[in-house]
C-alpha cells in the first residue's frame, strides 16, 4: 500500500511537472514570435544624417521591409527568440537585380531597434541602423 501511494504521489508531482513544463514552453514559443506586428522605422545609413522612414512588417513566419520591397526584395523567413522580454530576430531579403539586406534586430514592448547590412555584388556592403515603433 506504501508503494501505491508514494508512487501515485510521484506520478501527480510528474503530471503538474511536465504540464506547467508544456504551458511555459507555449508561452515561450509565443513570446518568441514577432507575427501580426508592424513597425515604423526611421533607417539611417552609417555616417549620414538624413533618415528615411520604413515598414518592417512580420507575417505568417516572414518578415519584410516595405522601403526594401521597391527594389525587389521579397518577404522572408525570421528567426527569433527572447530573453528577459526582449525579443531578437534575423532574417535575410533577396532580390534578383539588389543583392541582399541582413537584418538584425531587438524589440523590447513597443520599440524595436537594430542594424541593416546591404550587400551587392560588385559593391562595398552599406551598413544601416534603425529605431522606431510599433505600428498602431
Amino acid at each position: 500500500m506504501r508503494y501505491i501511494v508514494i508512487s501515485s504521489f510521484y506520478l501527480f508531482i510528474f503530471s503538474v511537472c511536465a504540464s506547467l513544463t508544456g504551458a511555459n514552453l507555449n508561452a515561450a514559443l509565443a513570446d518568441d514570435s514577432l507575427d501580426g506586428r508592424s513597425f515604423s522605422v526611421e533607417l539611417t545609413e552609417t555616417g549620414k544624417n538624413e533618415a528615411t522612414m520604413d515598414e518592417l512588417i512580420f507575417k505568417d513566419g516572414t518578415f519584410l521591409s516595405t522601403g526594401c520591397e521597391k527594389y525587389g526584395f521579397t518577404p522572408s523567413q525570421y528567426e527569433s527568440k527572447s530573453k528577459a522580454g526582449v525579443v531578437m530576430f534575423k532574417s535575410t531579403l533577396t532580390s534578383g537585380k539588389e543583392g541582399k539586406t541582413e537584418w538584425e534586430g531587438a524589440v523590447t514592448g513597443d520599440g524595436i531597434s537594430g542594424t541593416m547590412f546591404w550587400t551587392k555584388e560588385g559593391q562595398e556592403p552599406v551598413i544601416y541602423s534603425y529605431k522606431g515603433a510599433i505600428k498602431k
